[in-house]
């Protein structure tokens, strides 16, 4: 379950997965909030965008992005009091533009969401007759009243337990988190009631750095998200049960700050590895160029963790990036080689944990 935010670099990366990598794929996808943006005229204050602007072409999108599964949609980061021109509730505009482009969306919720969120969810869920997903995160998680909090939010949703899906969202995690969490996990997972009723259950966790401005670039970041699973998945025996891998892919747990879209940084590319992520990174875009990109790719080509052309898409990218049969392309193409990689990546290594 890759956590996404609904960015096109992203629903691109998951379009040009293979149908059978498509099918072991269920992603969870967040709107992000509105970001500012700059008018015509530059000389003039920043506006904020429209809901209607965020959410244009919604069903296109997910069309493409998910044209023969099902996907999760939360609008976890939306403030409570933001709705469309209309009136509507942007969860419910988003279900209905899916709707409308054949996609089965099962919305997302959480002990935690205003009562509009959740009668906006109940609705979903009574129309489209496809359950609820519900998203757990860490001071829920290891909280007084757990089992209180599930009744409650299922409740309010009009779904049981065999009607929903249950998400452990542990959030940002280091490496200093792994050996923690893998002791205290299977206690609290254990004791969740009615744990076997849920349709499935995933534990999700997110340990690529919020910004990678202040880190000395090439560098390896562990993927704590990953080993911290890992370490849980070892555990057969003391789990109840064997939660599904849940990440925030190759980008932070928390949405980006609302300024980042409005500066053009430098060029990077995030590549999987086994324990960590490769980053590169070059000098700023505005004044050295895209042009970046190809050295950039050429220098990832060179480390030991590529997994060659045939890989994935995005490392038969990177490869022609490299060698000029591909253009250097922009920040959003690279999200979409590095995400495409990446899940790629993911679903390599639990076949290889899987396998006999």
């Amino acid at each position: 379950m890759p956590i996404l935010k609904f960015m096109q670099g992203e629903r691109d990366a998951l379009a040009q997965l293979e149908a059978v990598q498509r099918q072991r794929v269920t992603p969870l996808f967040e709107i992000r909030p509105p970001k500012p943006k700059r008018t015509k005229d530059r000389r003039k204050t920043l506006r904020m965008e429209t809901l209607e602007e965020l959410l244009a072409r919604t069903g296109p999108h997910l069309a493409k992005a998910v044209p023969d599964g099902r996907a999760f949609i939360d609008g976890l980061h939306l403030a409570p009091a933001q709705t469309m021109a209309s009136g509507e509730h942007p969860l419910a505009y988003f279900l209905a533009k899916a709707r409308e482009s054949g996609v089965a969306l099962v919305p997302v919720t959480g002990p935690e969401r205003d009562s509009e969120y959740q009668s906006t969810v109940s609705a979903a869920v009574a129309e489209d007759k496809r359950g609820v997903c519900v998203r757990v995160r860490k001071q829920e998680l290891f909280g007084d009243n757990l089992d209180e909090a599930l009744s409650s939010t299922l409740r309010k949703a009009g779904a049981t337990r065999e009607s929903a899906d249950l998400v452990l969202d542990l959030g940002p995690v280091t490496p200093d988190d792994v050996s923690v969490f893998s002791k205290s996990l299977p206690g609290v997972i254990g004791g969740i009631d009615g744990l076997l009723a849920f349709r499935t259950l995933t534990v999700a966790a997110g340990a690529f750095p919020q910004s990678i401005s202040r880190i000395e670039l090439p560098t390896k970041v562990q993927r704590a998200d990953w080993l911290l699973w890992r370490s849980l998945a070892g555990k057969a025996k003391p789990l109840v049960r064997v939660p599904t891998y849940g990440d925030y892919a190759i980008q932070g747990a928390q949405p980006p700050s609302p300024s980042a879209a409005l500066h053009s940084g430098s060029p990077n590319i995030r590549y999987t590895a086994n324990d960590h992520w490769l980053v590169v990174r070059g000098r700023a875009l505005k004044r050295h160029g895209y042009e970046q990109y190809t050295a950039l790719a050429g220098h990832v080509m060179e480390q030991e963790c590529y997994a060659g052309r045939t890989f994935s898409w995005g490392d038969a990218y990177i490869f022609g990036c490299a060698g000029g049969a591909e253009t250097p392309g922009s920040p959003g193409v690279w999200r979409k080689v590095g995400t495409n990689h990446h899940i790629v990546k993911v679903l390599k290594q639990l076949t290889s944990l899987h396998a006999p």
